[in-house]
C-alpha cells in the first residue's frame, strides 16, 4: 500500500511529503484534492473544516509545523477531527499519538 508512488525505502528513511501522501491515497482509491498554503481563503478553509466535521465521507488533512505546539520535529500532517465553536479551534488527530496527545489548535 505504501509502495505505489515512491520506493518504500525512501519512505522509511525520509518520510513523505503531503503531495506524496495524496498520491498514496489516490493509489488506494481515495478522491483527493490538494490545496497548498495560501490557495484558499480562511473562509473557504473554515467551510472545508465544517463539512469535514459533519460527515464521514470528507476529511481535511493539514500540514503544519510542530514547533509552535512545542513538539519535536517540524513539518507534520494529520487529519482534523473536530471543531470547537466556543474556542474557534480544531482538534488535530495526530498520527503520532504515541508521542503526543491530540492538540487543540486555533483555527485561524
Amino acid at each position: 500500500m505504501l509502495d505505489c508512488c515512491i520506493p518504500l525505502e525512501h519512505v522509511q528513511k525520509e518520510g513523505i511529503t503531503m503531495s506524496q501522501a495524496a498520491c498514496l491515497a489516490r493509489c488506494n482509491g481515495a478522491e483527493v484534492q490538494e490545496f497548498p498554503f495560501g490557495s484558499v481563503t480562511e473562509g473557504e478553509f473554515r467551510d472545508m473544516v465544517k463539512t469535514s466535521c459533519s460527515t464521514s465521507t470528507f476529511q481535511v488533512i493539514v500540514s503544519y509545523s510542530r514547533k509552535p505546539l512545542l513538539q519535536t520535529g517540524d513539518v507534520h500532517f494529520s487529519p482534523i477531527g473536530r471543531k470547537s465553536h466556543s474556542y474557534d479551534a480544531v482538534l488535530i488527530l495526530d498520527s503520532a499519538r504515541f508521542k503526543y496527545p491530540p492538540p487543540w489548535v486555533p483555527l485561524p
